[in-house]
């Protein structure tokens, strides 16, 4: 949900560095599109030790409630310092 609801942010501001709104992204089109596995995106550089949830590509996604907090938390922190 928190991707889909800024899906029409800018690339070219979101970047592909791995960060937060890159996560999310992953996420949901894991959950979308491949049945809640974690799969990788060409235009992500994606580092699992650098992430807030720390899934690995061909995990299956399981998000606690601090796992999501923590995300949620970032992705919106993102957003003020990116556009706002």
């Amino acid at each position: 949900m928190l991707d889909r609801c800024f899906v029409h942010r800018s690339r070219t501001l979101e970047r592909k560095d791995g960060n937060p709104f890159n996560e999310v992204r992953m996420l949901c089109n894991s959950l979308l599109q491949n049945r809640g596995v974690i799969t990788a995106d060409k235009t992500i550089n994606h580092d699992p030790a650098k992430s807030i949830v720390k899934h690995q590509i061909g995990d299956e996604i399981q998000l606690t409630v601090s796992n999501f907090v923590s995300l949620s938390r970032a992705f919106f922190a993102e957003i003020e310092k990116k556009h706002l």
